[in-house]
Order: C-alpha cells, then structure tokens, then sequence
C-alpha cells in the first residue's frame, strides 16, 4: 500500500498544495485529494487510461484541477 504524501501542482499559474491519501478498496486502489479551499475529492485509474474523478465533486471542480492532480498522481505512481 502506497503512503500518504503531498505535492505541488500549478492551477492558473499559481502553485497549490496538495495532500493525497491512498485507500484500498475491495474494488480497487482510491486516492483522496485534499486541497486547501476546495471540497475533499477521490479519483481512482479509469477506463480512460488516466486517473480521474469519481462522486459528485466532479460538478463543483474546475477540470484543470482535475486534469493537474491526475498529472501528478501518474508520476508519482509510476516511480
């Protein structure tokens, strides 16, 4: 099982924090993203061939965050 760690994105040229926290579940490997100022959110690798959102914040986040975090998590995973 992965540990927990936090990173540095860049979101409209200004660099953000962020705090992910893997959890195992029966289904599969979940990454919990915690960013200051936006609603806690999970992504997970989809079908897509790329991690992505999954639940309903998907509505409230602007896709770049999404789009950077899925960035990061794919690094720093395949290391």
């Amino acid at each position: 099982m992965p540990h927990n760690f936090s990173k540095t994105v860049h979101y409209d040229k200004r660099p953000m924090l962020v705090v992910v926290v893997p959890h195992q579940r029966k289904d599969g490997l979940y990454y919990e993203i915690n960013i200051n100022g936006f609603p806690r959110f999970f992504m997970t690798w989809s079908a897509l061939g790329r991690y992505d959102i999954i639940g309903d914040e998907a509505k409230t986040l602007p896709y770049n965050i999404v789009l950077a975090v899925s960035d990061m998590l794919e690094k720093e995973t395949c290391k």
